[in-house]
């Protein structure tokens, strides 16, 4: 009788445990992020004093990030207000950026992944966009074709935009940022 409930007890906890593992590096992890409006950041995630967590999910081979003295990566899988990204709907991301030598915007998938669309244009650097008077940028996300800015979605389900900043001085403190310093998401109408 006693093998059998120690061998439960054993079983349950390798069980749990390695549920709890898969569970802590499935997805970035929420150990050291950083929510700035609709972005998230982990601004130590190219640094030394990584987490565990962090570090293990990137040793899954999900990206390369930013150095400590790079820059930074925001992600943003929800507008303005909270609601998720869906392709079906436009988008307007519209705001100015931080202080850096540059930046891209670029569209992926849930993991991180570009998507394979017709056009082979998943970004925009910028270098690339047109301003409006007040030096903002300006680029309508959507699944049709628009005039000026325009960055193509997947035709349906969830996404994410990645905005890269290079060689900023807010890298080390992207906690003490407020959302009107980034972008902001505005989802403009839906199919």
């Amino acid at each position: 009788m006693r093998v059998t409930h120690l061998s439960y007890v054993v079983l349950l906890g390798a069980g749990l445990g390695l549920l709890s593992a898969h569970l802590a590096i499935a997805g970035r992890p929420v150990v050291g992020r950083v929510q700035i409006g609709p972005w998230d950041a982990w601004p130590k995630g190219g640094g030394r004093d990584i987490d565990p967590y962090l570090r293990a999910h990137l040793a899954r081979g999900v990206h390369l990030p930013l150095g400590a003295g790079e820059g930074l990566e925001l992600i943003a899988d929800r507008d303005s207000e909270g609601r998720g990204l869906d392709g079906r709907c436009r988008y307007l991301v519209r705001g100015a950026t931080p202080t850096t030598r540059g930046w891209t915007l670029g569209v992926t998938d849930g993991a991180g992944e570009p998507f394979r669309l017709p056009l082979d244009r998943t970004g925009f650097s910028h270098a690339e966009i047109l301003r409006d008077e007040s030096g903002a940028m300006a680029i309508l996300a959507s699944v049709t074709a628009e005039p000026g800015n325009w960055l193509p979605l997947p035709a349906s389900g969830g996404f994410q935009f990645r905005l890269r900043l290079y060689d900023t001085p807010i890298s080390s403190q992207a906690g003490e940022l407020r959302p009107d310093v980034l972008p902001a998401i505005r989802r403009l109408d839906c199919r």
